[in-house]
Order: C-alpha cells, then sequence, then structure tokens
C-alpha cells in the first residue's frame, strides 16, 4: 500500500466508545423528554412534530461538547495523525469524521423520537406529520455537530467541550424567550397545540438557515485543517465570505419576527347538544366529545334553565379570532395531557357562579374561605355546590344540605347579584 494511500484512507483512530457514549446520552435525553406524552390517552400531531425540533433543547448542546471533542482528539496537531505542517486534504477529513459522527447522532436522537412517533400513529385523531418540521429539527443537531466539531478544530483541545455545550444552551435560553429568534434557533418558548400550525414560511427559512450553518461550518472546519502552516489572506477571505451567509440569514431572521403559528379560519369540528347546551370540540379531539359533555353537564343541570352560557366550544376551534368569542360560549381547553374531568367543570361552575366578575372585582383575593361572609367567598361555595363535587363541598358551605329546587329558586331570584359578584347583600337559602 503507497504512502497516498495510507493518507487517503479514513481516519478514526478512536475508541469504539467515543461514539456510543453520546449516542445514549442523546437518546436518554430525548426518552426522558418524551416519556410522560406516551401514557397520553390520545396524540396530537402537531405536537409530536414540534417535539422534533423542541428535543434540541439539551440533545443539541450535548452532540455540539461531544462533536468539540472528537475534533480536539482527532485533529490537535500533537497528535502523530494529525501532523502540524503539510497538506491534509481538509474536506476529506472532515467528512471522515462528521459523517459517521452525526449518522450515529441524528440516528440515536431519531431513536428517541420513534416510541412516540408510533404512538400518534395510532392514537391521533387528526391530520398528519409536519415533515418540514420535523426536518428542522433534524438540522439543528446536523447544525449542532459541525459547528461543535468547528469549535475543536480552532481550539486544538477538547477541553473546549464545554464551551460548545454552553453556547447551544445559551441558544436554547434565546429560543425560550420568545417569538423573536424562533426562525432561527430550533426550539420554540411554547409548543404548537391542536388547531396551530407552525408558520410554513419561517419553518422553511429556519431550514436554510440551520443547513446553511451546517455546510458552512463544515467548509470552514476543512479550509483550517487544510494547512496547519500560516495562512494566505485568500484563505482568510473565503473563510470570511462563507461565514457571512448564516451571519446574514441570522440577522434577517431575528429582524422581522414572523408569525409563529398559521391558524387555520375554519377548523373541522364535531357537535352535540345536551340539555339545550351546543358542546362542539375540533375534529382532533372527537374522542373527548363525551367525557366533556359527562363532566359538564351536571353544573349546568344543577343550575336549571339559563341564558348565561349558551354553548361549550373547544379552544382549539377559536384560535383564529379568540377576541370574538361571545359571552355566552364557555371555552374549554382539551389537551392530551390533562383530564377533562380535573378542572374543566370547576371553571363552568365558576362562570354560573360569577366567578369572572367576582375576579375583576376583587383582584386582591386569592382563593376563597368557605362559609365566609365575603361575596368572593360566596362564589366560591355557589361554584362548588355547581360543580356536584362532593370533595369540594366542605361542611361549612352553607349551599351545601340545600335541596336541588331550593337552589334554583334561589339562583334565578338573585341571578343580577350572582352576575355581579353581590351575594353579600343577600339572604342564603335554607
Amino acid at each position: 500500500m503507497g504512502v497516498t494511500e495510507q493518507v487517503r484512507r479514513p481516519s478514526w483512530p478512536l475508541p469504539w466508545w467515543y461514539p456510543a457514549v453520546p449516542a445514549v446520552a442523546v437518546l436518554v435525553i430525548v426518552l426522558s423528554g418524551t416519556w410522560e406524552s406516551l401514557s397520553w390517552p390520545y396524540q396530537e400531531w402537531q405536537y409530536t412534530s414540534a417535539q422534533f425540533h423542541q428535543q434540541t433543547a439539551l440533545a443539541a448542546p450535548a452532540c455540539a461538547a461531544w462533536a468539540a471533542v472528537v475534533a480536539g482528539r482527532l485533529t490537535s496537531p500533537s497528535r502523530i495523525f494529525a501532523p502540524a505542517a503539510g497538506q491534509r486534504m481538509g474536506a476529506p477529513v472532515v467528512r471522515q469524521h462528521l459523517v459517521p459522527l452525526g449518522a450515529v447522532l441524528v440516528g440515536s436522537y431519531l431513536l428517541g423520537l420513534a416510541p412516540l412517533v408510533a404512538v400518534t400513529v395510532i392514537d391521533a385523531e387528526f391530520g398528519g406529520p409536519d415533515l418540514l418540521v420535523m426536518l428542522s429539527g433534524l438540522l439543528g443537531i446536523s447544525a449542532s455537530i459541525t459547528v461543535g466539531y468547528l469549535i475543536g478544530v480552532l481550539a486544538r483541545s477538547a477541553f473546549i467541550a464545554p464551551v460548545a455545550f454552553l453556547l447551544f444552551f445559551a441558544f436554547t435560553v434565546l429560543g425560550s424567550t420568545g417569538d423573536t429568534y424562533a426562525a432561527v434557533v430550533p426550539v420554540l418558548h411554547i409548543d404548537p397545540e391542536l388547531g396551530q400550525v407552525e408558520n410554513p414560511a419561517m419553518v422553511v427559512f429556519r431550514c436554510v438557515f440551520l443547513l446553511a450553518v451546517t455546510i458552512v461550518a463544515a467548509m470552514v472546519a476543512a479550509q483550517v485543517l487544510a494547512h496547519r502552516v500560516p495562512r494566505p489572506r485568500r484563505g482568510w477571505t473565503t473563510t470570511a465570505a462563507l461565514t457571512a451567509i448564516p451571519v446574514a440569514l441570522a440577522v434577517l431572521g431575528v429582524s422581522t419576527t414572523p408569525d409563529l403559528f398559521r391558524l387555520p379560519a375554519d377548523p373541522p369540528r364535531q357537535c352535540a347538544e345536551r340539555h339545550g347546551i351546543e358542546y362542539c370540540v375540533h375534529q382532533g379531539h372527537a374522542s373527548q366529545l363525551d367525557d366533556l359533555i359527562t363532566a359538564l353537564d351536571p353544573a349546568f343541570t344543577a343550575r336549571g334553565p339559563q341564558e348565561q352560557i349558551e354553548r361549550v366550544h373547544d379552544r382549539a376551534l377559536l384560535w383564529s379570532d379568540p377576541l370574538a368569542v361571545p359571552e355566552t360560549t364557555h371555552v374549554v381547553i382539551l389537551s392530551p395531557g390533562n383530564t377533562i374531568t380535573g378542572s374543566e367543570p370547576y371553571f363552568a361552575a365558576g362562570r354560573l357562579a360569577g366567578m369572572d366578575a367576582c375576579d375583576k372585582k376583587y383582584p386582591e383575593k386569592v382563593g376563597g374561605n368557605s362559609g365566609g361572609e365575603h361575596p368572593y367567598d360566596r362564589a366560591v361555595d355557589l361554584a362548588a355546590w355547581l360543580e356536584r363535587n362532593p370533595l369540594a363541598l366542605h361542611d361549612t358551605n352553607p349551599f351545601k344540605d340545600v335541596d336541588t329546587d331550593t337552589m334554583r329558586e334561589w339562583i334565578t331570584t338573585h341571578s343580577e347579584e350572582i352576575r355581579t359578584c353581590s351575594l353579600d347583600t343577600v339572604e342564603l337559602p335554607s
């Protein structure tokens, strides 16, 4: 075998566990971040698709740090296989390092997301995967690997790894501050919900930016590795020109701040009526309609005929124009991570008991004291009675032992006092 052929051979003189350790770390990070959602009663493709970029919050810093370790170990001039002088065929060397490392890390990232995708295929009731959104997450991982590798090449030491980790963790923090950096940082400050679609224009821009970062970082690393001797001016000019591309894209993305989500105007719905109340949910929440009716109907039945709430609508139907929701529409928040029986009956009963007016009238009040004479306390007690939850009815609740017919008559008689949170001015039923 000639010398030239030996030089051109792939070079990975590191132990087998060098790619295995970060692969396991990335797998654990992603699985721990999505494990709870695997047991949800149903899934939403908006959430699952977004996890492809949301899970980069910790996975990307870990990938960047280990890529810096690999570069520091494989390209340092102190290594016998990385001589300080002479042409080193930068691009082939970078390719031989990044391709196997990238394949292992991206593969472990996908493996960690596979269980969530599998349960979503089975349990999702509407829509399908957003492939572009998913791609943006994979490009985020790729960018972290190449930039981390470049940092290791420039530092010529594996000890630079913590800097690479902190740099990408800082990007995660930027993404969590709001919409400003959403076009260039794959981690969003909120997860999209059913009825929301990540802005396609923004996602395309993010993909282009992350792809540019990946390519430019690899090219700059190749140029640096091509010669360890002093570089000619032309080489620095090329490096500066390459670096200017992602920098310009980053400035453009941060300065424009596009809308985070696109909101379909007329999402598909499924409706039913019970005791004069119309219940409507997004098609993706169709399996929850019966449970919603079962949870809220006792409060409306206890209240009797009323005009305060005529409709109960899923928030996923109202994203496009939330300010146009009529006062007679009660909005419920359905999420696979929350049970309907937990808070929604309380909120519905609270509206019927005038809690909205009480919150505005007495903003300093936090919670209520059952049996108290303050109008806020009486509204809380009335809401607990309407909720029909034995656990919410304390012994001190003045409505606890009042029969339903008497309560209905009393509520009808004092509907104005209930609406204005003025129950301290009326006599309680007995």
